[in-house]
């Protein structure tokens, strides 16, 4: 009795899922804080962007600030 083969497009449906499994997996795994741009050209909408950002969870965030100037 000869095993039956499994076709082409079968191991690789399989093979395709197990990467997005295992990659979704390790993505989910260890989540780092969200990179923030603040555009800052001291209006007020800029204060409120700001004040909102005080108020969140630190560990979330990273905000990194560049300024320029003419």
């Amino acid at each position: 009795m000869a095993m039956k083969m499994c076709p082409l497009w079968t191991r690789t449906v399989t093979a395709v899922l197990v990467a997005v499994s295992i990659g979704g997996a390790a993505a989910a795994a260890a989540p780092g804080p969200q990179r923030i741009l603040v555009d800052t050209d001291m209006d007020t909408d800029d204060l409120f962007a700001l004040l909102y950002l005080l108020k969140q969870n630190r560990s979330e965030f990273d905000v990194k600030v560049r300024t320029l100037a003419a």
